[in-house]
């Protein structure tokens, strides 16, 4: 596993996959969505993406690079099966005072990764409720897929209705997803897993976490 923050470098026609967050702290279902859309999309590579500033969100609890750490330990198994990449961009714009925009990573990313790769965005059913409030959170689509985990029974009906009109009209198969560039959405109701960060920091759900996060978060004496 590496860490990468983000400059522009020549790489083609790769089917890229992006999964971002404040992981305040990362937890089960954090691995659990990236080990599903890993199997299910077969990248050539993941990126996860620790948010640096974020405009929507109160103070992280950690500090960067305990965050870091955290998910280095989430994911050090995942990192033995696939490409795997901890990228720092968004810290790296924080130290900057630049908050986080998924736009704005995403307009980096598809310069660093070229105009034919598939880029794929992977987010949890939580944050498609919220998709809306985004910033320019339609021009998402001018750069990547939208891919989404849910919950069993999760419908799309549940969502505000433009987004859901948006996500219905370009719902695309995996096949469309790793070999077109952009534009396309799709919806996986198979994770049966709903794990808040909010609930960990509270105290609950610590044996959710994954071992090697817990046995950090507890020697650091942290939340």
């Amino acid at each position: 596993m590496s860490e990468e923050t983000g400059e522009a470098k020549t790489t083609n026609n790769q089917c890229i996959a992006i999964f971002g967050g404040s992981f305040d702290p990362v937890h089960s279902a954090h691995v659990a969505l990236t080990e599903l859309f890993n199997n299910l999309l077969k990248p050539t590579q993941l990126r996860i993406i620790p948010t640096g500033w974020s405009w929507q969100k109160t103070a992280f609890k950690t500090s960067p690079q305990q965050r870091i750490a955290m998910l280095s330990l989430a994911f050090a198994e995942l990192s033995k099966q696939t490409s795997l990449i901890i990228d720092v961009q968004e810290i790296k714009r924080a130290e900057l005072g630049i908050p986080s925009y998924s736009i704005d990573t995403l307009s980096i990313l598809r310069n660093e990764f070229g105009a034919s790769a598939s880029l794929i965005f992977l987010m949890g059913a939580d944050q498609l409720q919220q998709l809306q409030s985004w910033q320019n959170w339609q021009r998402l689509f001018e750069l990547a897929h939208i891919a989404v985990v849910a919950r069993p029974g999760f419908k799309l009906d549940a969502i505000d209705n433009l987004v859901a009109n948006e996500f219905k009209q370009r719902a695309g198969s995996v096949e469309q997803l790793r070999n077109r560039p952009c534009g396309h959405t799709y919806l996986c109701a198979d994770l049966a897993i709903d794990i808040s960060s909010t609930q960990v920091r509270d105290g609950k759900n610590l044996s959710l976490l994954p071992p090697k996060v817990l046995d950090y978060i507890q020697q650091h004496h942290l939340y």
